[in-house]
C-alpha cells in the first residue's frame, strides 16, 4: 500500500494538550508528582496556563522497577484528586488498565477515559457511552504494564499497531461509545530494547502515523520524557511534526516553546 490509499493528513494545527498529574509517589517523573491538594491544584493550574484543555491523572507507575499498585489502591488514589479537580472546573482523565477503575473514575467525574489496558470490559464501555466520555484507546499488547515486565518482546511496528487497535475501536463504537481517540503508545517499547532500538523504533511509527488515520478516529501521542534535555526536546518536535490531534505530556511549556518558535521562524 501507498500513501495515496489513506486518508490525507490533517493540516497542522495546534494540538489539544493533556497535561499529567502523577499520584504515584513511585513515579520516576518527580516534577509531575502531586500529593497534597494544594499541590494537586498548583500542578493544575500551572498545566492549565500553559495551554493543557484536559488534566490527565495517574494512580500507579508504569516504570518496570516500581512496585506494583493493586486496583483498589489506585482508586483510593485517585477519588480525592479527581472530585477536587472536577470540583474546581477542570476537565479530567483517568489513566487506567482497569475496568473497575473505569466505572469508579466515572462516578467520581471523569468525563474522558485514558485505558492503557489491552481488554477493557462490556460494562465499562457501556457506563463510557451512558457518560457520554471520551475514550482514549491505547495499544497495549502484552494485557497491561505490570504484565509487561515479564513477557517476550513484541514487535513494535505500524502494523501490529492497527491490527491490535481496530477490533477494540470497533468494539468501542458498537457500545455506543461517542467519541474514541486511539494512542500508539509510544511508551510502549519493551524494556529489554535499548536506547538506540526504542528511538529507532518510536519514530518509525511516527514517521507512518497516517497509516493510523484509516481507523478513522483522532490520534493522541506522547510526548515521551526523555533524560536528556535537549533529547525531550527532540522528542516533543518529533511528535508535533506528525501532526496529532491530541499530545499527553508532562512538560507543555516544552511544547509551547516548539510551536512559538515554528511560528516564529516559519517562511512561508
Amino acid at each position: 500500500m501507498t500513501p495515496e490509499d489513506f486518508p490525507a493528513m490533517p493540516v497542522a494545527t495546534r494540538p489539544l494538550l493533556l497535561g499529567v498529574i502523577n499520584l504515584s509517589p513511585e513515579s520516576m517523573v518527580v516534577d509531575s508528582i502531586a500529593q497534597t491538594d494544594s499541590e494537586i491544584l498548583e500542578r493544575a493550574a500551572w498545566l492549565k496556563a500553559q495551554g493543557c484543555s484536559i488534566i490527565d491523572l495517574g494512580a500507579r507507575s508504569i516504570t518496570h522497577d516500581a512496585p506494583e499498585v493493586c486496583d483498589s489502591v489506585e482508586q483510593q488514589r485517585l477519588a480525592g484528586p479527581l472530585r477536587l479537580l472536577v470540583e474546581n472546573g477542570y476537565r479530567v482523565s483517568v489513566d487506567t488498565w482497569s475496568s473497575d477503575t473505569v466505572l469508579a473514575a466515572l462516578s467520581g467525574g471523569a468525563s474522558v477515559i485514558n485505558f492503557t489496558g489491552a481488554t477493557i470490559s462490556p460494562v465499562a464501555l457501556a457506563a463510557i457511552a451512558k457518560a457520554k466520555a471520551t475514550l482514549i484507546l491505547t495499544y497495549m499488547p502484552y494485557g497491561d504494564a505490570y504484565h509487561m515486565r515479564q513477557a517476550e518482546p513484541i514487535p513494535y511496528r505500524i502494523k501490529h499497531i492497527l491490527d491490535h487497535l481496530a477490533p477494540r475501536v470497533d468494539e468501542a463504537r458498537k457500545a455506543g461509545v461517542g467519541e474514541v481517540i486511539i494512542d500508539p503508545n509510544l511508551g510502549i517499547i519493551h524494556p529489554s530494547v535499548g536506547d538506540y532500538g526504542k528511538v529507532e523504533l518510536q519514530n518509525g511509527v511516527l514517521w507512518h502515523l497516517y497509516r493510523l488515520r484509516a481507523l478513522g478516529c483522532p490520534i493522541l501521542l506522547y510526548a515521551a520524557r526523555k533524560p536528556e534535555f535537549l533529547g525531550r526536546i527532540l522528542f516533543a518536535s518529533n511528535v508535533l511534526h506528525a501532526n496529532p490531534e491530541y499530545i499527553r505530556t508532562h512538560h507543555p511549556d516544552i511544547l509551547n516553546q516548539l510551536m512559538a518558535a515554528d511560528t516564529n521562524e516559519s517562511t512561508d
